[in-house]
């Protein structure tokens, strides 16, 4: 059995749900196309507007728009801030007790530790523009040499040897600290042409 509609010499008429589905399908054919059209252009749009705000591409983690100069300034003062006041703390407590205490002392050294290698591990982690990398490198070499250090000096058996590291951490210290410096200026410069 065939309709009536599409039987030879049948009758063929325009309804107006005809014209709806026909007029529907054209426009969303026409959406379609013009939907593909601006989606080849978006990489481009999207260059330009990173570009145009000052954004770091490289820096650009999954769910972020980008990574501006302030941005990553602020987090970097977010991961040192504690770290330094942890490691004054940790300092203050083994300069109190370097005299007359060798279990205090030897727990502020390894607490000392610990927070250096915890700033390490941060620092690692720490989304860096390719320009400011070898300092980042440099400040994690410095205070990881630091770190072996005061473990050397926290393993001390005396105080008398644990206080002769003194002057060797110290040292290391200022390197970290200029290290710190240089990597803490190369972020606050803001960026050519953002």
């Amino acid at each position: 059995m065939t309709s009536e509609m599409y039987a030879p010499g049948g009758r063929s008429t325009i309804t107006l749900g005809g014209v709806i589905i026909t007029a529907v399908s054209c426009l969303s054919a026409l959406l379609l196309i013009a939907a593909i059209i601006y989606a080849s252009g978006i990489g481009a749009r999207e260059q330009a507007a990173l570009t145009a705000a000052g954004c770091e591409p490289t820096l650009t983690p999954l769910m972020q728009q980008c990574t501006t100069q302030p941005i990553l300034a602020g987090q970097y003062r977010a991961l040192m801030t504690p770290a330094a006041q942890q490691l004054s703390t940790d300092a203050a407590a083994y300069a109190a007790s370097e005299e007359d205490n060798l279990a205090v002392a030897e727990a502020a050294l390894t607490a000392e530790v610990t927070s250096e290698r915890a700033l390490v591990a941060k620092l690692g982690a720490l989304a860096l523009p390719p320009a400011m990398r070898p300092l980042a490198k440099a400040l994690i070499s410095a205070n990881q040499a630091r770190a072996t250090l005061t473990a050397e000096q926290a393993r001390s058996s005396s105080l008398s040897r644990m206080r002769s590291f003194n002057h060797r951490v110290q040292l290391a210290t200022a390197t970290v600290e200029t290290d710190m410096k240089l990597l803490q200026a190369a972020i606050d410069t803001p960026v050519r042409g953002a």
